[in-house]
């Protein structure tokens, strides 16, 4: 199975969508475990007022007006921890805590509760053939680098239950665009993977919405490779937040050479701005220094290869590959033996398809 993790925003609940469908597509029997209290989406009822199918004079005995509160998800669950243990909207109403508050008391519940958990997802798995579970997590920093909830919950998961999981890391590829969340996100990246303790396949997401976030500071592979990430510290520019120069402002300002020579002398000898490269020159060593980081060919959940490129991955590392009818075993071992980490032509399709084109239509346009 896979376990999705990411900082919020990253498309993990959209990823586990297209993932089941793919897998079953292939014709294995996906269903996803909703661990995420706060993944709370329209109501049957809200849908049902969308739809138009809903019926205002539905009343109970007493003739109040029945509400049909259960959570639709866009995927197909086997276990939705929101109906059937905690939500974070009901615990923020009961307690007066706020949203990362709530989540942190919610999987702090979810841990206390885990033997009940896993007695409802074991007894509807008996009802299933070869089953394979995609765990959608929530995606709040402080629980991968504060709190051991989450590492708890998927240890006793993994052990109890006799599951070969295999971690997938969204980034949202808009950080690639901007070096400081990039190497942000890198020390959030390297910090799960040591604090989950799970083969781990790191993936820049979003890529099909790449070319609308501006031009990036290095090639993509350089994204990808995540080596010698002290390149990117010259990119990082703290000036205009310092100053409070929006963007427009900026791109006004772009061809007076005489303000950009006055800007570079004064992020030269700015104390503050010392202190913020010295910051994320740090941020880099210890990413370098661990080594663990690097993202396979980049993600768009819409293109069905994009998909298959990262389950050829997940499948490497659960040891799915090798689970095939003994006539293709030693075909798959011998695939897996020669299979790079990276795949430079996917990323060249990637960078054809995304980057390059958007680029020359607006030249025809214009």
């Amino acid at each position: 199975g896979q376990v999705t993790v990411g900082p919020p925003g990253s498309g993990k609940t959209t990823y586990c969508n297209g993932m089941q469908q793919y897998l079953r597509l292939l014709g294995r029997n996906a269903w996803v475990v909703n661990l995420d209290p706060a993944n709370e989406r329209i109501t049957q009822q809200e849908r049902k007022m969308r739809a138009g199918e809903y019926k205002s004079n539905s009343e109970d005995s007493q003739g109040n007006e029945k509400k049909d509160n259960r959570v639709i998800l866009p995927y197909e669950t086997i276990f939705n921890v929101c109906d059937e243990i905690v939500n974070i909207t009901s615990v923020m109403k009961e307690t007066g805590l706020g949203p990362n508050g709530g989540l942190v008391y919610c999987m702090e519940y979810m841990e206390t509760n885990i033997e009940a958990i896993m007695a409802k997802i074991q007894s509807r798995l008996v009802e299933q053939e070869n089953p394979y579970l995609i765990f959608d997590l929530p995606g709040q920093v402080e629980l991968f680098t504060n709190y051991t909830c989450v590492q708890n919950i998927m240890q006793k998961l993994q052990k109890n239950m006799d599951l070969r999981l295999t971690c997938v890391q969204l980034i949202d590829a808009h950080y690639c665009t901007d070096a400081s969340k990039f190497l942000s996100a890198t020390l959030l990246g390297t910090t799960t993977m040591i604090r989950l303790e799970l083969p781990t396949i790191s993936v820049l997401s979003k890529i099909d919405l790449l070319h609308s976030y501006g031009e990036l500071d290095m090639a993509l592979e350089f994204y990808t490779d995540c080596q010698d990430l002290e390149r990117l510290v010259p990119f990082v520019d703290q000036s205009n937040k310092i100053m409070g120069i929006d963007e427009e402002d900026e791109f006004d300002i772009a061809k007076d050479e005489e303000y950009q020579q006055a800007r570079r002398k004064r992020q030269s000898s700015s104390n503050l701005q010392r202190k913020f490269t010295k910051l994320h020159k740090a941020l880099a060593e210890v990413v370098e220094d661990f080594g663990l980081l690097s993202f396979v060919a980049p993600l768009d959940i819409s293109d069905a290869a994009s998909v298959g490129r990262v389950l050829a991955k997940v499948d490497k590392c659960n040891g799915y590959v090798f689970t095939q009818e003994a006539a293709n075993v030693q075909t798959s071992m011998f695939q897996c033996a020669v299979q790079h980490e990276v795949d430079y032509d996917a990323l060249q399709e990637v960078k054809e398809r995304v980057l390059e084109k958007p680029k020359s239509s607006n030249k025809t346009t214009a």
